[in-house]
């Protein structure tokens, strides 16, 4: 390895970093997604189960709820993407927020294996670069 290769996979090493990095933020929202869907779909099997005119508590975010007296049971307005929500059966508003949740787990996974990936090729080339830079240090 010359001195420029020496760069280039140094370079190399430092655009995995930023790529693990970013792996990572992006796992992080995805655990995000899944706690707040884990959390809508509690809360929409609440009201399935709920009798109208139960009082209920009803998570508003921020670790906060409100009483809420039920009027149905029957629907839930679920929301599809840039801002618009439709009216949906409950059992079709759970439904949605498990494939949500499953959609995300798959992202997540794929996230993953990419992260391994990375790690892997960055330890190989990690090795390289310190083999190379040792065997620099001695010839001087």
């Amino acid at each position: 390895m010359n001195e420029q290769e020496l760069r280039q996979a140094m370079s190399t090493l430092e655009l995995f970093r930023a790529q693990l990095e970013s792996i990572a933020e992006n796992q992080q929202l995805i655990q995000l997604s899944l706690e707040e869907l884990g959390r809508a779909r509690e809360t929409l099997n609440q009201f399935q189960n709920a009798k109208e005119g139960d009082e209920l508590l009803v998570p508003i975010g921020g670790n906060s709820f409100v009483f809420a007296k039920v009027a149905t049971n029957a629907k839930a307005i679920v929301g599809i993407g840039t801002g618009i929500s439709v009216e949906k059966s409950m059992d079709e508003a759970i439904k949605t927020m498990d494939d949500r949740s499953k959609e995300l787990l798959d992202t997540m996974n794929k996230l993953n294996d990419r992260r391994l990936a990375i790690e892997e090729q960055a330890n190989v080339l990690s090795q390289a670069v310190q083999q190379e830079v040792q065997a620099l240090q001695r010839s001087n």
